[in-house]
């Protein structure tokens, strides 16, 4: 059985037949959502274990009936762990999506999420170009559909959002053309031996192709400079759907840095900085960039869902700068904190989901004391925060942990300090979000807040379980990262179930958790033996018995998460604001927007339109036919 081509045919033929008939059933809709998602569930666990081969897509080469055109699919380890992490995080963000789509909340956007679930599929199995741009442009018109929901201010978002896509398109169609120009080949292997074998005879040719590559797969993770975009379109986008957004999709353009760029290093015998390329020690720098302009962003946010898209910029920056090292420990990190992203920032958008779900706010100044009315899922905000902030025993430490033993194995000690900088920064925006939304004073208009509902919890605690399970037990997901570091022909690292070995030191997580879970079994008890404590009021303590409406104000007005760390934003704001390249995307994107208007006026005329159809038409035909002929 071709288990690649079902992982991708299946979701293409589901999301189209809910798009055409299941319309006005949108629970059916999302029903379908779950099983297409457990469907691949099952196909993750088929292609375990399996090694490199390859399925050629037969019903596409009749149709092109060209021995140059090969559309097919590779099982390849790197493809296969991210496949395997975005499917296991799907599944659950499906069940949270079919309780949270209810009569009051629900969009109409799961048969196109269903077709971007094969779009996925195809990214990390595509064994060549055709089937990677098609991939790739699938996955960027459906998202761009999702985010825009048929809303005005959500349209303005995703089309920010799809103008930087447009831009990385444009670079990956320039390096696939100029492959095929010099190779007659589509098949993204070969071009890639290709590259790397001639360093010495066309260097600049090769430069070309991965910068232009490069912007493709930093324009679509967010790497500095388009670090502006995961804002804009997680704060409109639908709330379930920014989990995915988050925790998936953003790590397309890793997995393209990874599969596409590195590889064409092997036998790279150029300017080196410390034993690495210097085009791969820049891609490091600009990944530490990325760290600290996220993490900048993210401490002066009020609005939730925009302070996690900042997060996720920051953790993109800790992946670029270590999968960046080329080297075993540097590759490993930077996989292995992907995987980690994808499911505690996935469990952290849920947790925001079921926030808004409950209240309908996201401004954090709004909220506060859920923690009382939803434990559990403050309980998973709670542990998926710790992991995002590499603290033990969760599953971010260990990740985090390995990227600085990565970085001092390459002795690149200045290159650590805007990381562990960043690092340090998350502690500071995540506190923010834990004590703003969850923590302090209860508002009189939440006291009848309920906890999410069952599908939505379940999928929270399983979320909660996963986290901590590979904070204890790193080797469940490194053992087979570690076995794809033959495909780059470097020597495995150091590990086992428990255990990583580093540069400097190696550690043992079980002993680590124990320790941790002993001090806070400790506390415990020491809190449930202590004097019984008396619930105080706000205005018997933050206002002194003062009533603040006679002052003018309102209850979110004196919350103490408004204006969280004035003094720090009155600092970096205006720092932020002279170094912003949010004008330039934005003159772009308003560009793009105005020319879509005059091409909806000109299409008003059905015979121009017709007109204009046809000559577009006709010049892809002259121009494509002859080269693939």
């Amino acid at each position: 059985m071709n288990y690649m081509e079902m992982a991708v045919l299946l979701p293409y033929i589901a999301g189209i037949v809910g798009l055409l008939f299941l319309k006005k059933l949108r629970k059916v809709s999302w029903g379908l959502f779950v099983i297409v998602a457990i469907y691949q569930l099952f196909l993750v666990v088929k292609l375990y274990g399996l090694k490199p081969y390859t399925e050629n897509l037969g019903f596409v080469l009749s149709i092109f009936n060209s021995s140059k055109i090969e559309p097919m699919f590779v099982r390849t380890n790197v493809g296969y762990i991210f496949f395997a992490g975005s499917t296991i995080v799907t599944v659950l963000i499906a069940l949270f999506s079919f309780s949270f789509n209810d009569k009051k909340h629900s969009t109409a956007v799961a048969p196109t999420w269903i077709i971007l679930m094969g779009a996925n599929a195809g990214i990390f199995f595509a064994g060549d170009w055709i089937t990677f741009l098609f991939s790739w442009e699938v996955m960027g018109w459906t998202s761009y559909f999702i985010i825009a929901q048929g809303k005005r201010d959500s349209a303005r978002a995703s089309l920010y959002y799809y103008v930087l896509s447009l831009i990385g398109t444009s670079g990956l169609l320039a390096g696939i053309f100029a492959l095929y120009r010099n190779t007659g080949s589509m098949v993204i292997a070969d071009n890639i031996k290709y590259l790397g074998s001639i360093w010495s005879a066309k260097p600049g040719f090769v430069y070309f192709v991965i910068i232009a590559f490069t912007i493709t797969f930093f324009a679509k993770s967010s790497v500095y400079p388009f670090y502006m975009w995961p804002a804009k379109a997680h704060a409109e986008a639908p709330d379930d759907f920014s989990s995915f957004l988050s925790g998936i999709m953003i790590k397309y353009g890793v997995f393209g840095l990874v599969a596409i760029i590195l590889p064409v290093f092997k036998n790279y015998t150029g300017v080196m900085v410390r034993g690495l390329p210097l085009y791969l020690a820049i891609m490091a720098w600009m990944g530490a960039i990325t760290a600290v302009w996220g993490t900048l962003y993210a401490i002066i946010q009020n609005d939730m869902k925009r302070l996690m898209a900042y997060s996720t910029v920051a953790n993109i920056g800790y992946i670029v700068t270590a999968i960046s090292l080329n080297t075993p420990l540097g590759i490993a990190a930077g996989l292995f904190h992907t995987f980690n992203h994808m499911v505690f920032k996935g469990g952290i958008f849920l947790t925001l989901a079921a926030v808004k779900y409950r209240t309908g706010e996201r401004e954090m100044h709004r909220l506060g004391g859920l923690a009382y009315r939803m434990p559990l899922t403050f309980f998973t905000f709670l542990i998926s925060i710790i992991a995002a902030a590499g603290i033990p025993p969760m599953s971010g430490f260990s990740s985090k942990w390995l990227t600085y033993q990565a970085i001092f194995g390459k002795k690149y000690l200045i290159l650590s300090i805007p990381i562990f900088f960043a690092s340090t920064g998350a502690f500071m925006y995540l506190y923010r979000g834990l004590h703003s939304i969850f923590l302090g004073q209860l508002s009189t208009r939440f006291n009848n807040v309920k906890e999410a509902p069952f599908l939505m919890s379940l999928s929270m605690l399983l979320i909660l379980m996963f986290v901590f399970l590979v904070g204890v037990f790193p080797g469940l997901v490194l053992t087979p990262i570690n076995n794809s570091l033959v495909d780059f022909g470097m020597e495995k690292i150091n590990q086992d179930l428990i255990h990583i070995k580093g540069v400097t030191t190696g550690v043992n997580f079980l002993l680590i958790a124990m320790m941790f879970m002993s001090g806070f079994v400790l506390t415990m008890i020491l809190y449930s033996i202590g004097k019984s404590r008396r619930h105080v009021e706000a205005l018997d303590n933050y206002t002194a018995g003062e009533d603040p409406e006679e002052w003018g104000m309102t209850v979110e007005d004196y919350h103490y998460a408004k204006k969280f760390y004035e003094p720090v934003e009155v600092e970096i704001e205006p720092f932020l604001k002279k170094t912003s390249c949010d004008r330039f995307f934005q003159k772009i994107a308003y560009e793009a927007e105005r020319l879509g208007g005059n091409l909806k006026r000109w299409f008003n005329s059905p015979q121009l339109g017709t007109v204009v159809i046809l000559v577009v038409l006709l010049l892809v035909l002259v121009i494509a036919i002859p080269g693939l002929m």
